[in-house]
């Protein structure tokens, strides 16, 4: 499938971004490299309201634009990489079968395929980066914390976001 991208789109995409490293910014470091965030909260909101291509190039461009801009370059790349797809499967997963983001349990089930992504993917950058797989796994936890807290949040925001951002055409 081909598309292409209107200035409203990347206008949008660039939004998305904006919130999603500010989303990052707010965080708790954890472990050796990791930490909580509230950045998957924000790639998760995204995905609910406006799917996974927004949310993919959203969540890649702002993830890999915290980790240049605070001091995170050994995992710009893999962020890039590892939070654009975990936003292309949530938002894809929860706009499927034509429930674009409004089914609870599906938005749940979106949630998760995410954070397991997340959670493989950033245990073979941890692994890279620190350099042992043993240590990798001492950051499991931050992981799963910080996703936890993304569907605590984005579920419920989303739900309330979802009408006004209908009215304003933006999805």
């Amino acid at each position: 499938m081909s598309r292409n991208f209107s200035i409203r789109d990347i206008v949008i995409i660039g939004m998305l971004a904006a919130f999603c490293t500010i989303g990052t910014t707010i965080k708790i470091p954890y472990g050796n490299g990791a930490m909580v965030h509230l950045g998957s909260a924000a790639i998760y909101t995204t995905a609910l309201l406006f799917g996974g291509v927004y949310a993919g190039f959203g969540g890649a461009i702002g993830s890999a634009f915290f980790d240049l801009l605070m001091g995170f370059s050994p995992y710009t790349i893999w962020s890039f990489f590892i939070k654009g797809i975990a936003g292309y499967i949530v938002g894809s997963i929860a706009h499927s079968g034509g429930a674009q983001g409004k089914s609870f349990i599906r938005n749940v089930m979106a949630v998760i395929a995410g954070a397991a992504w997340t959670l493989v993917g950033y245990l073979a950058a941890w692994t890279v980066v620190i350099g042992k797989f043993e240590a990798a796994l001492l950051n499991i936890p931050s992981s799963l914390i910080t996703s936890t807290v993304g569907a605590v949040v984005a579920l419920p925001l989303a739900a309330a976001l979802y009408k006004p951002i209908s009215k304003l055409n933006m999805n």
